[in-house]
């Protein structure tokens, strides 16, 4: 069964899709934007502040170039393909933003047990946070930019 966590993360995730299917390039840029960050995150330039600049300066980028005219349907299936990474990485930051902790025998608990009860249920009971959770940490790519390293 669906949580309010994943509605919430599946939310996002369509309407990213839907928004870069409908912007064209703008989506396509967006996209790039993802794989940029994935990258940057790896050499350290990770977090909230750094993701909001490049998105600022590839949407400037977007706007202000002038881009070759394309056909509207490659426009659009390059916006949604620029929709569905940015939809994919909001969704996966969505399902593991919720703190984490280890335990006394060294494992991880994901969610942590201090988070409030209606919080807890929600992720705890979702059936996709757990595995979104597991794919990040266990890909050194996505735990750097989702910045899981820090507790």
């Amino acid at each position: 069964m669906l949580t309010w966590v994943d509605l919430l993360a599946l939310l996002g995730l369509a309407v990213a899709l839907a928004w870069g299917y409908r912007s064209g390039l703008q989506g396509a840029f967006a996209g790039l934007g993802v794989v940029l960050y994935l990258l940057l995150a790896q050499v350290g330039f990770a977090g909230p502040w750094w993701g909001l600049g490049l998105g600022l300066l590839l949407g400037l980028l977007a706007k202000s170039l002038p881009l070759p005219s394309l056909s509207q349907g490659l426009e659009a299936l390059l916006g949604s393909f620029g929709g569905l990474l940015l939809g994919f990485f909001l969704a996966l930051a969505i399902w593991t933003g919720y703190p984490w902790e280890k335990t006394p025998a060294g494992t991880l608990r994901y969610p942590s047990l201090n988070l409030p009860t209606p919080v807890y249920d929600g992720v705890s009971q979702s059936p996709f946070a757990r595995e979104a959770f597991r794919l990040a940490w266990t890909s050194p790519w996505l735990r750097r930019a989702l910045g899981l390293d820090r507790p």
